[in-house]
C-alpha cells in the first residue's frame, strides 16, 4: 500500500461514535465511503477503567439505520444488568458495546492515521501513515475532543512526568506510590479522584468553585417536574430538550446565541450521580481556590493556590492532573494543510457549518463536538450521533448520486453477532 493513490467518494476520519454511526448509515444507503481511525479508541484508551458515563443508559446507545441495535439490547441479548436510568453504565460496558456496533454495522474500519489533508482539484487528498493517499469527494471530520485538551498556560512548560490532562487516562498504573492533585470540579476531576483514592494513591482535589456540583440520582419524578423540565438525552429542561431534538433549529440561531447554547451552564462543571458519594468525605478537597503558578522543586510540583479572600496556600505533590476541559479549536488539528486551515471560517476556534456540516470549503465536514459552535450541545454527547448520522448519509447519497451511474443499492448485509 506504501505510496499508492486510491479515490472514493466519502472519506471519514475518526471511529468514535459518530464516525461509527455515519459509516452505517451510508454503508445502509449504499454510499461508497472509507473509515480511517481506532474503534472506539479515546473511549479505550483516554478515559480510565472504573469510570461511569454521565450520561443516563436509555441515551447513550449509536445511531443504527433501523434504530434496532441500542445499548438496551446489546445487555439484553448477553443477559447483563440494565436499566435505562436506575444503574450507572460502566466504560468498560460501553466500549463493548461500541465494539460491537463496530463490528455489526461498520465492519471494514481501516486502523490507519490520517497525516495531512489538503485540497485539490475537485476532491480533498488525505495522506496516511502508511504513505497511502485517499482522494476523496467528501471527507467527514469525526475525531471527538481528545485532540483539544485544555491545559493552564502556566502548566505548558511542565515535563509529563510531572504534569498531565485528565483525557490522557488511560491506565493509571503509572501514579501508584505517588502523591496526586486533581484540579477541576467537573466529572473528569471527581471521577479520577475517586477512582486514584480507591486505588490507593494520596490524592486532592483543588476547585476554584465554592462547591462541587454532582447530578442528581435517578429517582421518580413528578408528572408536575416531567412537564415542567422534561428529560431530554443530555439534561432536564424545555431548552435543553429543544437543543437535543432541534439541532437544525438551533443552526438558525445568531453566533452569539449558539456559542452560549453549546456551553449551557447546566450542562457543567458536573460531576455524575454516582460519584459524589465516593468523593464527599473521602478525598481532601480544597475549594474556591484557583492556581496563580506552578514550579517545579526537587522532582515535586509546586502548586501557588489562592483562595476567595486572597489568602495564599502553596501545595506539593509528585504529579497534577489538570481536569480543565476541552477547548474546540480546529487549528490544532496537526493533519489540516495550512491552505485548508485558512479556508475554514471560524466561529470561537469551531467551524461554521451549513446546514449539511458542511465547513466553507467544499467537500469538507465536521460531526460531532467540533459542531457544537453551530448545532448546539447535543453534539457533546453520544445521543447526538442519531442527527448528523441520519441528515448527513441522506444527503451525502443524494449528493454523489450525480457523480456515480445508476446501480442497485443492496439491502445491508448484516453481520452476526455472535
Amino acid at each position: 500500500m506504501v505510496g499508492s493513490s486510491t479515490s472514493v467518494d466519502v472519506a471519514v476520519i475518526g471511529a468514535g461514535p459518530y464516525g461509527l454511526s455515519l459509516a452505517a448509515h451510508m454503508r445502509a444507503r449504499g454510499v461508497e465511503h472509507r473509515i480511517f481511525g481506532e474503534p472506539m479508541a479515546s473511549w479505550k484508551n483516554n478515559m480510565p477503567a472504573g469510570m461511569l458515563l454521565k450520561s443516563y443508559p436509555w441515551a447513550s446507545s449509536l445511531s443504527d439505520p433501523r434504530s434496532e441495535f441500542e445499548l438496551k439490547r446489546f445487555c439484553t441479548e448477553r443477559a447483563l444488568p440494565y436499566h435505562d436510568e436506575l444503574m450507572p453504565l460502566p466504560l468498560s460496558r460501553f466500549i463493548e458495546y461500541g465494539e460491537a456496533f463496530q463490528a455489526r454495522y461498520v465492519p471494514a474500519v481501516e486502523r490507519k492515521i490520517l497525516m495531512e489533508l489538503e485540497p485539490g482539484p475537485g476532491f480533498l487528498r488525505a495522506t496516511f501513515d502508511d504513505g497511502e493517499t485517499v482522494h476523496a469527494r467528501r471527507v467527514v471530520v469525526a475525531v471527538g475532543v481528545h485532540p483539544f485538551k485544555r491545559l493552564p498556560q502556566e502548566a505548558a512548560h511542565l515535563p509529563a512526568d510531572l504534569c498531565s490532562h485528565s483525557g490522557e487516562y488511560g491506565s493509571l498504573e503509572s501514579l501508584d506510590g505517588r502523591e496526586v492533585i486533581v484540579v477541576g470540579s467537573g466529572s473528569s476531576a471527581s471521577d479520577l479522584a475517586a477512582l486514584l483514592h480507591e486505588r490507593g494513591i494520596a490524592v486532592s482535589l483543588v476547585a476554584r468553585r465554592p462547591k462541587l456540583h454532582f447530578a442528581d440520582r435517578p429517582r421518580h419524578r413528578s408528572l408536575f417536574e416531567r412537564t415542567t423540565a422534561p428529560m431530554s438525552g443530555i439534561g432536564h429542561g424545555w431548552m435543553l430538550a429543544t437543543c437535543a431534538h432541534y439541532p437544525q433549529l438551533i443552526r438558525l440561531l445568531s453566533k452569539d446565541l449558539r456559542v452560549q447554547l453549546a456551553n449551557h451552564r447546566a450542562l457543567g462543571p458536573l460531576g455524575g450521580a454516582f460519584v459524589k458519594d465516593r468523593v464527599v468525605g473521602k478525598v481532601p478537597v480544597w475549594l474556591s481556590h484557583a492556581t496563580r503558578g506552578i514550579e517545579t522543586h526537587n522532582g515535586k510540583v509546586m502548586l501557588d493556590l489562592v483562595d476567595s479572600g486572597g489568602a495564599r496556600r502553596p501545595m506539593r505533590a509528585d504529579h497534577v492532573i489538570f481536569a480543565t476541559g476541552y477547548k474546540i479549536d480546529v487549528s490544532r488539528l496537526g493533519f489540516l494543510n495550512q491552505t485548508l486551515l485558512r479556508r475554514i471560517q471560524l466561529v470561537e476556534g469551531a467551524p461554521q457549518l451549513s446546514a449539511h456540516y458542511e465547513t466553507t470549503v467544499p467537500g469538507l465536514h465536521f460531526i460531532g463536538p467540533a459542531a457544537a459552535n453551530s448545532f448546539g450541545p447535543v453534539c457533546r454527547f453520544v445521543y447526538g450521533t442519531y442527527h448528523p448520522a441520519r441528515h448527513l448519509a441522506r444527503h451525502l447519497s443524494a449528493v454523489l448520486a450525480r457523480f456515480q451511474p445508476a446501480r442497485q443499492i443492496r439491502p445491508l448485509d448484516r453481520t452476526v453477532l455472535p
